[in-house]
């Protein structure tokens, strides 16, 4: 077992790795993400064991269904959105890097493909995405999810509202 920062995210039936640097809105992002209907697997530091040639990450018991966002401090999902906002575990399958720096890949995502990096020694599609001079959206990620052809299903729920 090892463990990465960043928040992992169940997508139309897929793990999504949000990573970037601290302060690049990961956990807000999820935020919005879950309540399109997405399901949050991790946040801050998601555990990943091998899986034959892929990686399955899950929280760890202290941080299930938790969620830190700047200014608010820690939440529970489940007591907020419900228990359908988060999934134990899922296999990575993307990963999307939210970015300050200028290597960013400034490719359109409508038409073109993620570079491959290596995550834990396999090889995975990767979105890199500018966060410099606006947040990422949550309709940016759902459609780098979808360029990468990897939206087998629709969002895990109905988007949510609070309880």
């Amino acid at each position: 077992m090892t463990t990465r920062h960043g928040v992992l995210m169940a997508m139309y039936g897929r793990g999504v790795l949000l990573t970037g640097d601290s302060g690049t809105g990961k956990s807000e992002l999820a935020l919005q993400l879950i309540r399109r209907g997405h399901a949050l697997v991790a946040d801050d530091a998601p555990e990943f064991e091998p899986d034959g040639n892929h990686w399955t990450g899950r929280s760890s018991v202290a941080l299930r269904g938790r969620l830190q966002l700047r200014g608010v401090g820690v939440i529970d999902v489940p007591a907020l959105l419900g228990d359908h906002a988060i999934r134990d575990a899922i296999r990575v399958d993307l990963l999307i890097h939210l970015t300050r720096v200028p290597d960013t890949d400034a490719r359109p995502l409508d038409g073109s493909v993620p570079a491959q990096v290596e995550f834990l020694g396999q090889p995975l599609p990767q979105w890199s995405i500018p966060v410099d001079k606006a947040p990422a959206s949550p309709e940016l990620i759902e459609l780098a999810v979808r360029s990468a052809g990897l939206a087998d299903e629709q969002p895990m729920m109905e988007p949510v509202t609070w309880n």
